[in-house]
């Protein structure tokens, strides 16, 4: 899971020098608009995989008793 994880956040940082570029380079709101998208789905879906995945493998969850207290 961590590799997952690492392979986000370097994605994130990449879609991140992405989207500057492709913004600051554009000519038109339509292309900054395509560059931001894009930036962010570098950033997003695999983050949203992580996340996914995650869930499909829940740890316990230990509930504490205010009366073991």
């Amino acid at each position: 899971m961590r590799i997952l994880w690492g392979i986000s956040a370097l994605l994130s940082v990449f879609g991140f020098f992405q989207g500057v570029l492709l913004v600051s380079s554009a000519n038109g709101a339509p292309q900054q608009a395509a560059g931001a998208a894009m930036g962010l789905a570098l950033s997003v879906i695999p983050y949203c995989f992580c996340r996914a995945l995650q869930q499909m493998r829940p740890r316990e969850v230990v509930i504490k008793n205010e009366e073991s207290k």
